[in-house]
């Protein structure tokens, strides 16, 4: 037999067979130890038998260890120490409450006017709304008295700054105002400007006196704003109506031609500028006007003082910058 034809036969079903018995035996002979047949295990020996353990008491006669004391000598009594002073406690930092703030308000003159005066007024110069701070200036068309005595006389000017009311359309005035005397003198304070209205024949007062801001005439700063926001949105509305359009399964979708581009970009550019009309309308599409002469009161929103009043009270000091 050929070492090809030994392979195929181990391969076989048969060969394999073979080969499991023969790892079998070698197995038996390797856990049996190689004995031969017939050989029998040695017995145990019994074990030997152990002999009883006697337990036997002995007694010795000892003496006792007994060391020498040692004498003890008395500590000699400490030296007396000088007896520490107790340190000071620290001053308690907690309160209960913080203290007062000093009352820093001067004590009122003899010449003042109490909270709430209406100063009839008079307007010098005409007021128009814009962005930029507008002055207020007024005279004092009437004294100013408190008990028995003249705190701002006829003639004093009023200075303000104008803002625009744009919800009821009129020039309006709160914060601060200057008082400026004849003489020079002047002095600060906080109002609100009011408006005042007569009635027609000039007998009663109208409904509107005493109301907030100062009622004027209502310009439109372009007359023409309207027209060409109209004009605007329709040919923009037009230029989408001649759009060429093609339904999908989107909807109805503008068509990729040159036509619907040019159209497309004209409808966008009148939307952009209708946009820039209607935000210029809401933001300078009126201004109010309020005519030199007008009559308005001053609320006054603090305790007048006169003594308070002194030349030159507004002045603010120059700061000069170092030339390099």
């Amino acid at each position: 037999m050929n070492p090809r034809d030994a392979v195929q036969f181990m391969k076989s079903r048969t060969g394999a067979f073979l080969i499991f018995l023969v790892l079998c035996v070698i197995g038996y002979f390797i856990v049996r130890g190689f004995r031969p047949p017939g050989s029998k295990e040695p017995p145990l020996e019994p074990p030997a038998k152990q002999t009883p353990q006697v337990v036997q008491s002995v007694t010795k006669d000892m003496t006792p260890f007994r060391p020498p004391r040692e004498e003890t000598k008395p500590a000699p009594p400490p030296a007396a120490k000088p007896e520490a002073k107790p340190k000071p406690l620290p001053p308690l930092s907690l309160f209960a409450q913080p203290p007062a703030l000093p009352d820093t308000r001067s004590e009122l003159s003899k010449d003042y006017a109490p909270f709430g005066r209406l100063i009839s007024c008079q307007l010098i110069i005409t007021v128009d709304s814009s962005a930029l701070d507008t002055p207020i200036i007024g005279l004092i068309t009437e004294d100013v008295w408190h008990d028995g005595r003249l705190i701002v006389p006829v003639g004093t000017e009023v200075h303000g700054t104008a803002r625009v009311d744009r919800m009821r359309e009129r020039i309006a005035s709160q914060g601060q105002w200057t008082l400026v005397w004849q003489d020079g003198k002047e002095m600060r304070l906080s109002g609100i400007a009011l408006d005042r209205e007569k009635e027609a024949n000039g007998e009663g007062w109208a409904i509107t006196d005493g109301s907030a801001g100062l009622r004027g005439q209502l310009l439109k700063s372009d007359d023409y704003a309207e027209v060409k926001l109209f004009v605007a949105s329709f040919l923009s509305g037009a230029a989408g109506a001649f759009t060429e359009r093609e339904s999908t399964l989107l909807g109805s979708q503008a068509t990729a031609t040159v036509g619907n581009a040019g159209l497309g970009g004209i409808q966008q550019v009148l939307n952009t500028y209708a946009r820039q009309i209607m935000d210029t309308i809401e933001r300078e599409g009126f201004y109010v006007r309020v005519p030199a002469g007008k009559q308005f009161y001053l609320y006054v929103t603090e305790t007048m003082d006169a003594s308070n009043a002194s030349v030159g009270g507004t002045r603010i000091p120059l700061t000069t910058t170092a030339k390099p």
